[in-house]
């Protein structure tokens, strides 16, 4: 088992659990304050959030795939 992708893939899932909950918190608060002028902002940078975290945790799934399962 290759041990540097592995902490990678490890690194990758927990900054995507971080945003996993960071992402929809934003966006829960932008849309309690739409009359807010920097709802807008706010909004665009929770679904960022959201699309990052989901790309992260596919990145650490196949960093820990190929730690686990490549060949040398």
């Amino acid at each position: 088992m290759k041990n540097n992708f592995f902490k990678k893939g490890i690194k990758n899932i927990a900054v995507s659990f971080f945003l996993m909950f960071l992402g929809p918190t934003l966006m829960f608060q932008s849309l309690n304050n739409e009359d807010h002028p920097w709802f807008l902002i706010v909004f665009i940078t929770s679904i960022l959030l959201c699309i990052l975290a989901v790309y992260k945790g596919f990145r650490g799934l196949l960093n820990i795939m190929d730690a686990i399962f490549k060949k040398k």
